[in-house]
C-alpha cells in the first residue's frame, strides 16, 4: 500500500474513532440531560397544579382541566393514598385505581417534598416517568409515557449522528488533502535518494514546510557532499593513478633493460639507482597515503602537550642539513621566548615541519629558509619561509589539496609527493587549529600552522 493510502487510512481510522467514541459520550450524557430536563418540567407543571388545588372537592375536574391544558397526565391523590382525580380516568373508572399511598414517587414526595420513578403503570399498562409533588391536601403528580422520552430523544440522537456524518465527511476530505500534502514531497524525497543512489545528483531542491522541508535541505545538503566526495575520489583515484605511472614505468623499463640486455657495469649502477630512486618515490607516496588515511578516518588522534618548538626544529634541520647545504641554501630559525612553546602532539609538530622545510628545500634554489614562531592571541603560529620560486594567485588556494602542484612537472622532478601539504593541512586541524598560506612569485613563500593554547584546568 503507498503512502498516501496509508495516511489517508490512518488518518480515517482515528477520525472515526473520535467520532464513535464522540457520539457514544454525547449519546450518554444527551439522554440522562433529556430526562433530568423532562423530570424537572414535570416538577413544575405538578407545582403549578398544586397550587391551584384548593379544597377536595372537584381535584377530579381540576385534575381535567390541568391535563388538557399542559398535555400530560395529571393525578392528584389524597394523604392516604386515594386518587381523587385522573386526567385520563373518570367517573366509575377512576374509582377502580388502586390505593397510592405505595407507589414509589408518592413515597418520596411525603418524604422529600418530591419524588420521581419510571415504571410500567398499573392502569395504563405501558412505561411511564412519574413526578410527584406533596401538597397541603395530597399528592399532585405529572406523567409521561417513556416512549415520549425516548422519541426526544431520538430526534436529538438523529442530529448528533448527522452532525457526526457530516464531521467524518469534512474530516475525510481534509485528510486526503493532508494525506497528498505530506505524502508529496516524501514521495519526491525517495525518487531523490532513489536517483542519489544510482549517483545522479541532478535533482531539484524538494521544497516542503516543517520538519519535511528541513530533510529535504539536509537529504539535497548530503546529495551535494556525496556528490565536494565523489569527484574528489574520482580525482585521487586519477591522481594517484597518475603519481604512481611515471615510476613504475621507469622502474619497469629500467628492470626490463637490465633482464633482457647486458650492459655495462657502470650503465647497470646507473639503471639501479634510477630504479632505487623511484621505488623510494613510490614508497614515499605510499606512506603519506596511509597517513592522509589514518588522520581522516580518526585512526590518529593527537595527543598534546606543551612541546618546545626550538628543540623541535633542531630536529628538522638536522634531518634535512644535507639537503639544503647540497643546494647552498641558508637554514635558521627565530623563535622568540614568548613562543618557544605550543601545545601540540609532538610527533605530529615534527612531521608538520619536517614537511614544511622539505618542501621550502626544494622549491627554492638560492638564499634559504626560515623556521618561525609568533605568539598570537589563544596560540602560537609556526611555520617556515623561504626565499624560493613562490606561488601564483591563482594556485595559491589550492596548494593544500591532495597532489595540488603548481607546477606539476618540476615538482615530480624534485620528489615531492604532492601530499606533504595536506598533510600539514589535516594534522593542524585535527588539533582544532588552521593553516595559512603567503606567496609572491620570485620572492618567495611563507606556510604557517596556528595552534590553540592549552585549554583552562578546572580546579575544586
Amino acid at each position: 500500500m503507498k503512502l498516501p493510502h496509508r495516511l489517508l487510512l490512518y488518518s480515517l481510522t482515528v477520525i472515526a474513532v473520535f467520532v464513535v467514541a464522540i457520539v457514544g459520550i454525547i449519546d450518554r450524557r444527551l439522554h440522562a440531560r433529556i430526562v433530568e430536563e423532562i423530570s424537572s418540567e414535570l416538577a413544575r407543571e405538578a407545582r403549578l397544579v398544586g397550587s391551584q388545588w384548593k379544597s377536595l372537592d372537584g381535584a377530579d375536574a381540576l385534575a381535567d382541566a390541568a391535563g388538557r391544558a399542559l398535555g400530560h397526565r395529571v393525578t392528584l391523590i389524597r394523604s392516604d393514598g386515594v386518587v381523587i382525580g385522573d386526567s385520563e380516568f373518570n367517573g366509575a373508572r377512576l374509582l377502580t385505581l388502586e390505593n397510592h399511598a405505595r407507589r414509589p414517587e408518592v413515597v418520596a414526595a411525603h418524604a422529600k417534598g418530591v419524588g420521581e420513578s419510571r415504571r410500567r403503570s398499573a392502569s395504563r399498562g405501558d412505561d411511564e416517568l412519574y413526578v410527584a409533588v406533596a401538597e397541603p391536601l395530597g399528592v399532585a403528580r405529572v406523567s409521561v409515557p417513556t416512549n415520549t422520552v425516548e422519541g426526544i430523544f431520538d430526534l436529538a440522537r438523529r442530529d448528533i449522528v448527522t452532525a457526526g456524518l457530516v464531521a467524518m465527511i469534512i474530516a475525510t476530505l481534509l485528510s486526503v488533502f493532508f494525506a497528498r500534502t505530506v505524502s508529496r514531497p516524501i514521495t519526491e524525497l525517495s525518487d531523490v535518494a532513489r536517483a542519489m543512489t544510482d549517483h545522479d545528483f541532478s535533482r531539484p531542491v524538494v521544497r516542503a514546510p516543517g520538519e519535511v522541508g528541513d530533510l529535504a535541505w539536509s537529504l539535497h545538503r548530503l546529495g551535494a557532499q556525496v556528490e565536494a566526495l565523489e569527484s574528489t575520489r574520482r580525482d585521487f583515484v586519477a591522481n594517484v593513478s597518475h603519481e604512481l605511472r611515471t615510476p613504475l614505468t621507469i622502474v619497469g623499463g629500467f628492470a626490463e633493460t637490465l633482464v633482457d640486455d647486458d650492459p655495462p657495469p657502470e650503465n647497470r649502477r646507473q639503471f639501479a639507482a634510477t630504479i632505487l630512486t623511484n621505488t623510494q618515490r613510490m614508497q614515499r607516496i605510499v606512506d603519506d597515503l596511509l597517513d592522509l588515511s589514518r588522520i581522516e578516518s580518526g585512526g590518529w588522534v593527537p595527543k598534546p602537550a606543551e612541546v618546545d618548538l626550538r628543540s623541535v626544529a633542531a630536529e628538522v634541520f638536522s634531518d634535512n642539513e644535507s639537503a639544503a647545504t647540497a643546494k647552498g641554501l641558508r637554514v635558521q630559525s627565530s623563535i622568540p621566548d614568548n613562543a618557544s612553546y605550543a601545545y601540540a602532539d609532538r610527533t605530529a609538530l615534527r612531521q608538520i615541519l619536517s614537511n614544511l622545510v622539505e618542501n621550502a628545500i626544494r622549491h627554492t634554489s638560492s638564499g634559504g629558509l626560515t623556521v618561525f614562531a609568533e605568539r598570537d592571541a589563544g596560540g602560537v603560529w609556526i611555520g617556515v619561509t623561504d626565499t624560493g620560486e613562490g606561488i601564483p594567485a591563482d594556485h595559491l588556494p589550492r596548494i593544500f589539496e591532495r597532489f595540488y602542484r603548481a607546477d606539476h612537472g618540476r615538482g615530480r622532478e624534485q620528489g615531492g609527493t604532492g601530499l606533504g601539504l595536506a598533510i600539514v593541512r589535516h594534522l593542524t586541524e585535527a588539533h582544532g587549529g588552521r593553516v595559512k598560506a603567503e606567496s609572491a612569485v620570485g620572492v618567495g613563500t611563507t606556510i604557517r600552522a596556528f595552534f590553540p593554547a592549552e585549554p583552562a584546568v578546572t580546579r575544586s
